[in-house]
């Protein structure tokens, strides 16, 4: 068990791009199938004067936990 903080950036597409590991426990273990789902993730872009925006340091916490 463990979690990942990613940060990354959510394109005007509103796909994620540059994902970075910022904390893991346990360190290493976990990162890369952290940063694989985090390049799955699909958000709503940020719009301002009515066009999309890529917004950056989004930060979103990967948990692993083993079912109970």
């Amino acid at each position: 068990e463990g979690y990942v903080v990613v940060e990354f950036t959510v394109t005007e597409l509103g796909t994620v791009a540059d994902p970075v590991v910022i904390e893991a426990e346990p360190p290493g273990m976990f990162d890369s199938a952290a940063v694989d789902a985090v390049l799955r993730f699909k958000y709503r872009p940020q719009m301002s004067e009515g066009k999309a925006v890529a917004v950056t340091g989004v930060r979103n916490i990967v948990r692993f936990e083993m079912e109970k």
